[in-house]
């Protein structure tokens, strides 16, 4: 019992020692194409940490890496997310779960800059919802339980695919 105790909280200490240690970065500045490119790994740690922590814990931290986030991403010319109407359905009135599509595609988009496919932009952004959602802390939404369902099948870009407008 001890060894398994021991286990658990060892195997539990990387994620809450990456957790306190993140932090957002302050006094940005967002001006040229080279400030959106020397902010690249920043982006991508916030994105994780986002995806990591239950929406309902660490609030101002959570605002604050939001922000820079859409900061980032509304000026970034390197990356342009397209959000869909069924995204809105999916997140509901649940904000950081629209933050966590966001940050799906856009750590997706930078690590992959030759990928412009909305197939799986979108995809990458759904599965970063999901994950935000399996964490708990934003109750029960059942549209995204129905896609969390598909996702688990294997039918999730069947979905999309139905649901992602070429116009």
């Amino acid at each position: 019992m001890k060894k398994l105790l021991l286990a658990f909280l060892l195997g539990g200490l990387p994620a809450a020692a990456s957790a306190q240690t993140f932090d957002v970065p302050a006094q940005y500045t967002l001006s040229k194409p080279d400030d959106f490119a020397k902010y690249e790994p920043q982006v991508i740690n916030t994105i994780n940490w986002l995806e990591a922590t239950p929406a309902n814990q660490d609030l101002t931290r959570r605002k604050q890496a939001q922000r820079f986030l859409l900061e980032w991403a509304s000026g970034s010319p390197k990356v342009s997310i397209g959000l869909q109407p069924y995204v809105g359905e999916l997140y509901g009135k649940q904000t950081d779960l629209l933050m966590a599509f966001m940050g799906g595609w856009t750590r997706y988009s930078l690590q992959h800059p030759d990928v412009t496919d909305a197939l799986t932009l979108n995809a990458e952004g759904v599965q970063a919802m999901l994950k935000l959602y399996a964490l708990g802390g934003l109750g029960t939404l059942k549209p995204l339980e129905k896609v969390r369902d598909l996702a688990a099948a294997g039918e999730l870009n069947t979905w999309l695919k139905s649901k992602i407008s070429t116009k």
